[in-house]
């Protein structure tokens, strides 16, 4: 018969080994909700905002990438998918006026959204957000982060990083509720002034200054200058473009979720599963290092049997519990090669999109940001010859 201190301890074991193989997920079902217009917001203190595809983070080396888990393709194309995805989020929350994504900055919008993807698998996502409006006032600059569960996959009612959304869009909106409305009319009038300048720097040159870093009005032109008006129309073109880019994007997001989210799934498990492996490898390498070194010390310290030998014991203790770290490691390369394979099927599926816009085919890969340089090129040369004012 057992002792009770007998049956204490194999109950203290049993809930110990309980512990080991069980773990608490805290699940959410549903995002919390981003912030949404209470009312109708005046026409003249409407804001566009602009978002840009985010850097994608991508090591120069192909060894840091394969550390990173980085598959090239996949991450230029999240860069655009995440971009979207928060153009949504802000369409939705009604706060704004023409949200678009565009390849680069443009003077059109009154505030830029940018960022760089730093993490991203079907686990957790997180990017360095920049905000900044048109007078270079910075209205975010850190780090968003959310981590997805599993729940999330198994019953989809929105994207298992809505809160790392949410939270950028809260953010911008409650920046926004701080401005003056006289400092949101600053705002919409340096956008036009700058987009001027952009067309004409011989006559609009000289109505903006520079200073630390901001955008200053040093004079307003005219309000029956005629050559504001041409820039109105020539901007309204310009809006036509960034609006069929915008269609693009949509397009691309459209097509491109289906597979990314069997992506993110598949890599949800793996990731969990690859970062719990290394967790415990590391501290499976380091425990037998130190009392493999400690055996060793113990060893040659003592002068008895009895000593060397469980020095010994620890030493060969130690051993096991490198070796075992070692095997945990090769499995989690094992997973790690399956994160690669996963992300490259993925990459696999996303081809470009070509555009035709009024005869001019445009091939939306990479080159987008050149391709909207030369139309704006374009523009600014019709401007020229709508006005009559020499070629630079």
């Amino acid at each position: 018969m057992r002792s009770i201190a007998q049956l204490e301890c194999f109950g203290l074991l049993a809930c110990l080994a309980m512990t080991a193989c069980t773990s608490t997920e805290v699940i959410t079902a549903n995002s919390t909700p981003a912030i949404h217009a209470s009312g109708i917001t005046p026409p003249h203190l409407i804001l566009d905002i602009g978002i840009m595809p985010l850097d994608p983070g991508i090591p120069d080396s192909e060894e840091k990438q394969r550390e990173a888990l980085i598959v090239p393709d996949v991450r230029r194309a999240e860069s655009q998918y995440i971009a979207y995805h928060l153009k949504d989020t802000l369409e939705l929350t009604g706060n704004w006026g023409a949200v678009r994504v565009t390849p680069e900055p443009s003077e059109v919008v009154n505030v830029t959204v940018s960022g760089e993807i730093l993490l991203s698998d079907g686990e957790s996502l997180k990017a360095h957000i920049n905000a900044v409006d048109s007078t270079g006032r910075i209205w975010i600059d850190r780090i968003y982060e959310d981590a997805a569960s599993k729940f999330s996959y198994n019953q989809p009612v929105e994207d298992p990083f809505q809160d790392f959304y949410n939270q950028i869009a809260d953010d911008l909106i409650r920046f926004r509720n701080t401005l003056q409305d006289q400092e949101i009319a600053t705002i919409r009038r340096i956008s036009d002034l700058k987009y001027a300048r952009y067309l004409s720097p011989e006559a609009f040159g000289d109505y903006l200054i520079e200073r630390r870093g901001r955008t200053l009005i040093k004079q307003l032109p005219a309000s029956d200058n005629q050559m504001l008006d041409r820039i109105r129309t020539i901007k309204e073109r310009e809006y036509l473009f960034v609006d069929t880019l915008d269609n693009y994007y949509a397009r691309f997001h459209r097509e491109m979720k289906p597979s990314y989210d069997e992506w993110r799934f598949a890599t949800y498990e793996e990731a969990v599963r690859l970062r719990r492996l290394e967790k415990q490898a590391a501290g499976r390498l380091l425990g037998g290092a130190a009392l493999l070194a400690g055996s060793i010390y113990a060893a040659s310290e003592s002068e008895t049997y009895a000593g060397q030998t469980a020095a010994v014991g620890g030493v060969v203790g130690g051993i096991g519990m490198i070796k075992s770290g070692m095997e945990r490691r090769r499995e989690a390369e094992i997973h790690e090669e399956s994160l690669r394979e996963l992300s490259q099927s993925l990459g696999a599926e996303i081809t470009p999109f070509v555009l035709d816009i009024e005869g001019r085919t445009i091939e939306l890969t990479g080159t987008a940001d050149a391709q909207y340089q030369q139309w704006r090129r374009i523009l600014k040369d019709i401007y020229i010859e709508e006005t009559g004012l020499p070629v630079e």
